[in-house]
């Protein structure tokens, strides 16, 4: 009976300490990046975007309206000029325009040499 009941509180002894050893699992919890993070950095971004698409817009309106600006570029201002074309019926552009006209080739052509009689 001595043994049954040191056998019985020693599995006692080793059942509470082996329940109250175990730690408990931490739950995990999703957290929302978009809600705190996104939204307000997007609404931030689209504002400035916005207010400076239309400074930019008012701006060059003003620009455009503007008669002081338009006489400075008609008298100190360039003309674009036309392409160059060739002579003839269908007026081509003048190869000078195509930078491929310009490249280098090995093969260069020589004059030829005659022998003296």
């Amino acid at each position: 009976m001595r043994h049954g009941i040191a056998v019985v509180v020693a599995l006692a002894a080793v059942a509470g300490v082996a329940g109250t050893a175990q730690a408990q699992q931490p739950q995990g919890k999703v957290i929302d990046t978009t809600n705190l993070v996104v939204k307000p950095v997007n609404t931030t971004t689209n504002i400035f975007a916005g207010t400076t698409q239309f400074v930019g817009w008012v701006v060059s309106g003003m620009i455009d309206n503007s008669q002081v600006i338009r006489t400075v570029n008609t008298l100190f201002g360039s003309q674009p000029k036309a392409a160059p074309i060739q002579g003839g019926l269908s007026p081509l552009p003048d190869p000078s325009l195509y930078q491929s006209t310009y490249y280098k080739s090995p093969i260069q052509p020589a004059m030829p040499i005659f022998p003296k009689r």
